[in-house]
């Protein structure tokens, strides 16, 4: 597995732990579950949470690296309430957050950055994104 998928397989775990959502790396939910999936959003089920982790800047020499985070929720139904409530149960997780080891990728600090309303689905299903900034520790063959 990529240092970019063990962080974000990483931060799924992390956020299921906290019991804000449920996570299954096979990405498959009942129709009643709030689900963690990686990077697409999926048409099931209604109500998810999408981690899509993307680089900003790495440093030439040194290890380290800033990421960007989009987390992006999806309610069941027209109501912008429970997305918003999962985005505050992500936020008290990671805002602030130091040295998390999630799956073996380190991140040594994670900070909000921002949020945005979205559109609704052609399901009429409510979404927002919060965008987060990741420093991490990703050493290389020719980085340390």
């Amino acid at each position: 597995m990529s240092w970019t998928a063990r962080l974000a397989h990483g931060l799924a775990e992390l956020l299921a732990d906290a019991g804000v959502a449920l996570y299954r790396p096979t990405g498959v939910y009942r129709g009643d579950e709030v689900g963690i999936v990686l990077g697409t959003v999926p048409a099931a089920p209604s109500s998810v949470l999408v981690l899509t982790p993307y680089p900003l800047a790495d440093d030439v020499d040194q290890a380290d690296s800033v990421l960007g985070l989009q987390v992006r929720a999806r309610a069941a139904g027209p109501d912008p309430r429970p997305a918003l409530d999962l985005l505050d149960a992500v936020f008290d997780e990671l805002h602030g957050a130091t040295h998390l080891n999630l799956g073996g990728a380190l991140v040594h600090l994670a900070q909000r950055t921002a949020s945005v309303p979205l559109s609704r689905d052609q399901n009429d299903r409510y979404e927002h994104a919060d965008t987060y900034q990741l420093t991490a520790h990703r050493p290389t063959r020719y980085r340390s």
